[in-house]
């Protein structure tokens, strides 16, 4: 019975060749001085695209850039890039474009995280064909991923003072250049400090000799960013392309559960789930008076409480289900069983629970509305119920080699269907449908000042609602909503908002993004009406204080 943690080899996987055992492995010279000079040249690249932030076309570019050096070295290294290997450099480039794409911040930060995940994995999978994808266990994914981010962190040091080897032998044009080349940085240095205090000593001087302006500090930040890309995309490259023996995590685990292990705790945990769903069938079927004669709360103070509490149920149980599977001694095929038949349980109980913090959400958006910080939760929970079912159709039935590959593709497979469903819109669109059916006293109305915030397609949403409410404006708390929505929309978006300027800045493709673009238009064709609606709602500014 395999599972992601057992010890066989992978049939049919690609064979690793023996490698030579060496305390300090090191890169062949020649290439260790290509990867330094790729990892600088794609320093100053990252600095000139990436200097105002990871948020347009240009990182899509530089990664894709990233992406053909690593097969380039690769290829001088004589090492074969993989199809898994090249599939995820694709996936980080892919990865990246989304942030050209969509501009709501929790998106970004995902596509972010998702591009660097993409990239870790490359560079594990080039280094070890069994660890990425194809790794049987768990276990052994961390393993690699922990070496990957340990050579990312020192491998710049081990390149430039070990690995490149400078003492050694060179070329003959690199001992005849040198000379020069030495001369000529200290002649340099010797102009451009001495020359400038010369010249800022004497006007005369100054008149006479001219050497280009630079401000310290400006320079300074191009340095830093430059040199972090730098050494980031060496100990990156270094990792993947380094020739040691892939590490793997131990044999055995370092618990054994035992059967009564197994019985108590999983058992206990299958109860307490058990009780929980009949406490939910009370006020599913009893409704609002079996809620208040209960626990005296309403309905909608019901709605407002636990949703997150079962997510982290649920995500908590997983990891619980995958470590005492691997906890249990491979022949102990009886415990195994009671494992399987407990954590059977379990998962059914736990799709349940999902299900109840889904109507717990369907509730909340009938009384209060719908929010990005239940979106991302509720798309985290479709993710985790899939987890459940494959788990079970994967580890519990003997087939574990097949769990790590489901979960990274279902990962990424969750990011995109985010990107293209755009949370923010369905937020937009949902509660704006919610505001034009009748609901009961409880029901909250539709709130213009926190859909004037969202981000992605809600924003001509938001424009239309203000502008068309802006007509039915009758209550203070009205009128100071919308002046908060109209001031909100013409600062993030409007003629003199950053994103405005941004978008009419030199070369402004490299931070363009498809949701900024329809948002700028979007409130640039009504941006006089929602001036209007400030003008109405707003309190004139105090005038200036005389002196």
């Amino acid at each position: 019975m395999t599972t992601p943690f057992a010890d066989s080899p992978r049939p049919g996987s690609p064979a690793i060749p023996p490698r030579a055992a060496t305390t300090h492995p090191m890169l062949p010279a020649g290439l260790a001085k290509r990867v330094l000079v790729a990892a600088v040249l794609l320093g100053i690249t990252g600095d000139a695209l990436l200097h105002d932030g990871p948020l347009g076309l240009a990182f899509p570019l530089w990664i894709a850039l990233l992406g053909l050096e690593l097969r380039m070295l690769a290829w001088r290294g004589q090492r074969p890039l993989h199809r898994e290997s090249a599939a995820w450099l694709i996936a980080a480039t892919f990865c990246a474009a989304a942030l050209a794409w969509r501009n709501a911040d929790m998106l970004r930060a995902l596509d972010v995280l998702a591009t660097a995940g993409c990239l870790g994995l490359a560079a594990v999978s080039l280094h070890d064909p069994d660890g990425g994808l194809l790794s049987r266990r768990l276990r052994d994914s961390f393993v690699s991923a922990k070496r990957q981010l340990f050579e990312t962190a020192r491998g710049p040091l081990l390149l430039l003072f070990r690995d490149a080897r400078f003492g050694g032998e060179t070329g003959r044009i690199a001992r005849r250049s040198r000379p020069f080349v030495t001369a000529g940085l200290i002649g340099l240095v010797v102009v451009v400090v001495f020359g400038s205090l010369l010249r800022s000593a004497d006007p005369i001087f100054a008149s006479i000799v001219s050497l280009p302006a630079f401000d310290v500090d400006t320079l300074m930040e191009h340095v830093v960013l430059a040199g972090f890309f730098a050494w980031i995309v060496s100990g990156w490259a270094r990792g993947a392309l380094l020739d040691d023996q892939p590490t793997r995590a131990p044999a055995n685990f370092p618990i054994r559960l035992t059967r009564l292990d197994v019985t108590v705790g999983l058992g206990t945990l299958a109860l307490l789930l058990a009780a929980f769903i009949a406490t939910q069938l009370g006020w599913f079927f009893g409704g609002a008076a079996f809620l208040r004669a209960r626990t005296g709360l309403t309905v909608s103070a019901y709605a407002r409480r636990g949703f997150f509490e079962l997510v982290w149920v649920t995500a908590l149980a997983i990891p619980l289900i995958l470590a005492t599977r691997a906890a249990i001694p491979a022949e102990d095929r009886e415990v195994r069983r009671r494992h399987s038949a407990l954590s059977a349980w379990i998962i059914a109980l736990l799709v349940a629970v999902s299900v109840s913090a889904v109507l717990r959400l369907k509730l909340y958006v009938h009384f209060y509305g719908l929010t990005v910080e239940r979106i991302y939760p509720l798309a985290f929970i479709a993710w985790l119920v899939f987890l459940l079912v494959w788990t079970a159709v994967t580890v519990l039935r003997g087939r574990g080699d097949q769990f790590v590959a489901g979960t990274l593709i279902s990962a990424l497979a969750t990011l995109l269907t985010l990107n293209l469903v755009d949370p923010d819109a369905i937020v937009a669109r949902t509660n704006l449908a919610r505001a034009e059916t009748p609901g009961d006293a409880q029901v909250q109305p539709l709130d213009v000042g926190h859909l004037a915030t969202l981000s992605g397609g809600a924003v001509p949403s938001a424009v239309t609602a203000v502008i068309a409410r802006s007509n039915a404006v009758a209550t203070p708390d009205d009128k100071a909503q919308h002046c908060i929505a109209a001031k909100t929309l013409l600062t993030r978006w409007g003629p003199e908002s950053r994103a405005r300027r941004d978008h009419e800045a030199t070369a402004a493709w490299r931070s363009w993004n498809h949701d900024d673009a329809i948002a700028l238009e979007a409130v640039a064709l009504r941006g006089a009406q929602l001036r209007d609606i400030v003008a109405a709602n707003c309190p004139p500014a105090p005038p200036p204080a005389q002196r």
